[in-house]
């Protein structure tokens, strides 16, 4: 027996999408059953409106207003989820749409994965992490304890609706969570999006991603494009296991964990990014100058990038985490290490990241950290 699914799915820079008089859902929805996953926050901003939408376009809608946050990103929501699905008679036909962040859009991957061994789903995201990075891919995923999308699958979405509007609600300090996920691709893909950065974050965070709008636009699409364009390489992790997405990706899930997930994803990959362009400088790989301006970037982000911001951050944290990696990745670390600004390397042995090199890196970044200061790192609510 040969069992074979290819599937494809659109990604869409739109806007309106809340509007009775411009939404695309009708159309997508093709009469069918849908029941929306949402969560408190976004459901107090646009709960109003999307029931408007519905009543005014007379879809066979319910939605469902669950918890959010990584302590909630777990089987028991993805249960819940389950529930609703059972009480509002979901059939085979019916869709399942994410209307969150993150964390919403990852368990309802998951939901929809189960129900009735797989519906359909949609995804809306409303965070600029959301729109660049989480909300776009194919993977959905809860946690396990402490260990971040331990439990997972591989479920594309039919759709997946990047609305730039939700940002006019976010706090300033989700933007710079984003920035950080943003920044990501450029060490390893792209020079050109790094400028864009550099030269416009600052006011795009200000002006919650509105001004200037082309650049807004193109940010957030050229960041979608790179992530997606990556992901078709391998869409399944099943021919290799390096990928440049993991810029960021090797100490920030154990640095998210050991803060009990006070610490936010953004600001986890900026910490780990900043540590890993040091490692490629200590190691020879990258030049002092790149470094030093891709850590200039992330400060300018008003990322607190230090270890010094997050003294959990330490040798022993750093290597537990490798080693966590070598389970994840194929039995070996396939590190992305930056050779310059939009260029990267592999490095695939363990030992090649030495204790020693990792430590003298954090009491590096402790002391540029303390020169410059940093902030209180959970205290931030701007």
């Amino acid at each position: 027996m040969e069992c074979r699914k290819q599937q494809n799915y659109d990604v869409h820079l739109i806007e309106g999408l809340l509007s009775p008089e411009y939404s695309v859902l009708p159309a997508m929805l093709q009469e069918r059953k849908a029941l929306v996953v949402t969560t408190p926050t976004v459901y107090g901003h646009y709960g109003e409106l999307l029931s408007g939408l519905i009543r005014n376009r007379g879809l066979n809608m319910q939605v469902v207003v669950l918890p959010d946050g990584e302590t909630n990103k777990t089987l028991r929501s993805v249960e819940r989820i389950c529930a609703a699905a059972l009480e509002y008679k979901l059939d085979r036909r019916s869709l399942l749409i994410g209307l969150g962040g993150g964390v919403c859009t990852d368990v309802v991957a998951m939901a929809a994965s189960a129900i009735r061994r797989g519906i359909d789903h949609l995804r809306i995201p409303t965070t600029l992490i959301g729109l660049i990075d989480a909300g776009i891919g194919l993977k959905g995923g809860v946690n396990l304890g402490n260990k971040k999308n331990y439990f997972g699958c591989f479920n594309p979405p039919t759709h997946a609706l990047l609305d730039r509007s939700f940002l006019e609600t976010l706090p300033a300090s989700f933007l710079r969570h984003g920035m950080a996920e943003i920044l990501k691709m450029a060490p390893v893909a792209d020079r050109h999006l790094f400028e864009l950065c550099e030269s416009y974050q600052t006011a795009l965070i200000k002006s919650k991603f509105g001004v200037p709008e082309e650049v807004s636009r193109e940010i957030i699409w050229r960041s979608s494009r790179l992530m997606l364009e990556e992901l078709q390489k391998n869409p399944y992790e099943s021919h290799t296991y390096q990928r440049l997405v993991d810029m960021g990706h090797a100490f920030s899930p154990a640095l998210e964990a050991t803060t009990d997930f006070r610490l936010h994803h953004g600001e986890a990959v900026a910490i780990d990014m900043a540590l890993t362009v040091t490692l490629a400088e200590s190691l020879g790989f990258m030049r002092t100058d790149e470094r030093n301006r891709f850590i200039a970037a992330l400060v300018q982000a008003g990322r607190p990038a230090f270890p010094f911001c997050a003294p959990e951050l330490t040798v022993e944290l750093c290597e537990a985490a490798l080693d966590e990696v070598v389970y994840h990745r194929g039995g070996s670390i396939n590190f992305p290490m930056p050779v310059e600004i939009s260029r990267c390397v592999f490095l695939e042995k363990r030992d090649g990241l030495p204790s020693s090199v990792i430590g003298a890196a954090l009491q590096r970044l402790s002391r540029e950290a303390s020169r410059q200061g940093c902030g209180a790192l959970f205290d931030e609510r701007s």
